[in-house]
């Protein structure tokens, strides 16, 4: 990181753009977005400072360096933005952070629309430059799921950060943005149906290259090559390219499907 960018973290004041986006911590979310999306990072996707500082005071609200990166970066991108009533796990923009949000809790991401479970920062950690993640759960208790890292009885350990979560949250929101992906991705699903919520198998990781990116408070976990191919049980598999389908399809029976909207 450069010392700049972490000089201006540490003061809790907005660092140029240009210094965000030679950010090494934002860097896979960015390769991911211009590598997938039919519009690249640019102007206009995303928030002025003075924005988030209107929505903060708002709200009595400063949100953290990195989240207001993250949003000064992407926060209105087609691939970042979605309709929190239409999908059940998605980023939120800094208006709907705060609608999802507790006292004790700025939720950032959803895992489930219905439940208000997901991901956030814990308000007494927002002047910390680079905040750790927790998740909150609804419908589950510490001596419900007691292989769960819980804090404080409420809150649980995920072991992320803003960037490493926005990255995993992407890999799947991904699929419920069929609109604003580039022209020739393809969406892909196993081919016998009983096999649907399958995890990938060692041949499998190995042949395509892919890599876990777990959060403890999703259902499942997301596979990635980190370029080209997203597998998530859930859904199937995200190809960035017709390339990358057929080697896929070289590896696993599947068949194409259309991409959701959001």
């Amino acid at each position: 990181m450069p010392a700049s960018l972490a000089a201006y973290r540490m003061r809790g004041e907005d660092a140029p753009l240009d210094l965000i986006f030679d950010s090494a911590d934002l860097q896979p979310v960015i390769s991911l977005i211009n590598g997938w999306g039919r519009q690249p990072l640019g102007p206009g996707c995303g928030y002025a400072p003075d924005e988030l500082d209107a929505i903060g005071c708002r709200y009595g609200l400063r949100f953290p360096p990195l989240l207001r990166e993250w949003w000064r970066l992407a926060g209105r991108h087609p691939l970042v933005r979605a309709n929190v009533a239409s999908v059940n796990s998605c980023l939120l923009g800094p208006e709907d952070c705060v609608r999802f949000s507790r006292g004790d809790f700025l939720m950032i991401a959803l895992d489930d629309f219905q439940t208000e479970s997901g991901n956030g920062i814990l308000t007494n950690c927002l002047s910390h430059p680079d905040p750790e993640i927790f998740g909150v759960n609804t419908i589950t208790t510490p001596g419900e799921s007691p292989g769960l890292d819980w804090y404080k009885g409420k809150f649980i350990v995920t072991g992320l950060r803003v960037p490493t979560l926005v990255f995993v949250t992407l890999l799947c929101q991904l699929f419920d943005c069929g609109e604003a992906l580039r022209d020739d991705a393809v969406h892909l699903v196993l081919e016998d149906d009983s096999l649907g919520h399958a995890l990938p198998d060692e041949r499998m990781k190995a042949e395509l290259g892919l890599t876990r990116f777990a959060n403890p408070t999703m259902i499942g976990d997301v596979y990635s090559d980190g370029v080209d191919v997203i597998y998530y049980w859930m859904r199937g598999f995200a190809c960035r390219t017709e390339l990358a389908a057929r080697r896929v399809s070289r590896v696993v029976p599947v068949r194409r499907r259309e991409w959701d909207t959001s």
